[in-house]
């Protein structure tokens, strides 16, 4: 399977520049937005390894609360692409830059450093991103090993065989084998669909190393413990309460954020949060960010987040000498919708996370015992919140859009797929192929 990487590259933005790389970069918004409303080529499928990209604006207007340090204007590029073997991230640089060469001198000579116009070589303009590259902390992929080009045959093939469906209509007694059958034939009598005869890898739940961790988790229990209650008694008791509510958000700010807001069946979401200080906060930070990766990595590999059915992508990012957190996330749905699952489905595990940022919901236990079932949010006859954060759902909700700003750029080539569609059309290809009992077949048919 080939596999799916995160890129994020920082440029320092030129004060005297920078109203003119705002209108460029909403010229190539503007621009890619018609295209993809005319269903017509783009500029950026030119890059045939790119999943998602967007460009965005960090600057201190970007910072809901006061940075920890000071921070100048920047240019992020962050993208989802598809690598093979030790040099992908070149190959994809490579890939930029030279199918993307108008675009990327246009932005990037606004930057501080980037080479001037006699001096602008296919190397010259990837040294100059490899510069400000930055690691990514955690990464989570909802559709492990699918690449952009798998992803559009499998729809192709997904459709194909749905107007089949529509132009051959079986009775109710017809066998859903028959049917089956009848589909794999007309498949294979099209070449262009030669390709499904080999079934497609996908990733499942890697169990030795899932074990190793829950030895690791029980080995450690006590430990984990009496971490959670230290952070309770020496740090979450002493957290200022906030009350910021959606209604008291800046309704400019709002309309700016909507502006690039539902569009298609996807969106995104770019947050930027300042970690509280001290050494515990950090700490606490970066166990969950090693928690994430394992369990990204080894348990969420079916399209589901903590049983979040609608990410694509998503990634945090330390930057600033670790002082801030950057949040990216591409997903199905409206902002509601998606802010509504992670409290719904795992807002222990966001709490456990942001509970470590300026001015989050108020926490107790990390959130964790939200994760329990049945475990109240309020001890009977109290005001004291059991859990708090993502829980105490009106703040939360005004926390994360105080805390998010705007996608200046954003990209995707599949956009009107949701990440169970992407998921469910593997599925149809390696069943295709298979031998399939009535009730399987049924179940077959019924992806449709």
């Amino acid at each position: 399977m080939i596999n799916q990487h995160p890129l994020i590259t920082m440029s320092a933005i030129r004060e005297d520049r920078l109203d003119i790389l705002k209108t460029r970069l909403e010229t190539i918004r503007i621009n890619l937005l018609n295209s993809q409303m005319a269903e017509a080529p783009t500029e950026f499928g030119k890059v045939s390894t790119l999943h998602y990209g967007r460009w965005v604006i960090l600057s201190r207007e970007s910072f809901r609360d006061e940075p920890a340090v000071p921070v100048g204007i920047r240019l992020v590029l962050t993208t989802n692409y598809d690598g093979i073997g030790n040099n992908h991230c070149d190959y994809h640089l490579t890939e930029l830059v030279t199918k993307l060469t108008t675009y990327i001198d246009d932005v990037y000579e606004c930057c501080a450093g980037y080479p001037e116009p006699g001096e602008r070589t296919e190397e010259s303009r990837k040294n100059f991103l490899k510069k400000g590259i930055i690691n990514t902390s955690a990464f989570y992929n909802g559709a492990p090993g699918r690449s952009v080009g798998q992803i559009h045959q499998e729809d192709a093939l997904h459709q194909h065989i749905w107007n089949f469906l529509q132009n051959n209509k079986w009775s109710e007694t017809t066998p859903a084998v028959e049917i089956h059958r009848a589909i794999r034939q007309e498949i294979d009598s099209r070449p262009e669909f030669d390709w499904s005869k080999e079934k497609a890898g996908v990733q499942g739940i890697k169990w030795p190393e899932l074990i190793a961790y829950g030895l690791l988790f029980i080995v450690m229990l006590p430990l984990i413990i009496l971490w959670v209650i230290y952070l309770f008694l020496f740090h979450e008791l002493w957290d200022k309460k906030v009350t910021l509510s959606q209604s008291e958000l800046d309704d400019a700010k709002i309309n700016e954020l909507k502006k690039v807001e539902d569009l298609f069946p996807q969106n995104q979401f770019t947050q930027v949060a300042v970690l509280k200080p001290g050494f515990a906060r950090k700490l606490n930070f970066r166990i969950w960010m090693l928690r994430t990766r394992v369990l990204a990595s080894y348990v969420f590999v079916k399209g589901k987040l903590l049983n979040i059915p609608t990410i694509h992508f998503a990634r945090w990012v330390l930057i600033d000498n670790n002082k801030h957190v950057l949040f990216y996330s591409n997903f199905d749905g409206n902002w509601e919708q998606y802010l509504g699952d992670f409290i719904d489905q795992s807002g222990w595990g966001l709490t456990a996370i942001f509970c470590n940022t300026v001015k989050f919901p108020r926490t107790n236990f990390m959130g964790v015992l939200g994760m329990i079932p049945g475990m109240p949010m309020h001890f009977p006859g109290t005001k004291f919140v059991l859990t708090g954060g993502a829980y105490d759902e009106e703040h939360f909700l005004a926390w994360s859009r105080s805390t998010q700003f705007p996608t200046q750029v954003w990209y995707c080539p599949y956009r009107h797929l949701s990440i169970k569609n992407v998921n469910n059309n593997t599925m149809i290809r390696n069943e295709l192929r298979e031998d399939l009992t009535e009730e399987q077949a049924q179940l077959f048919l019924k992806r449709f």
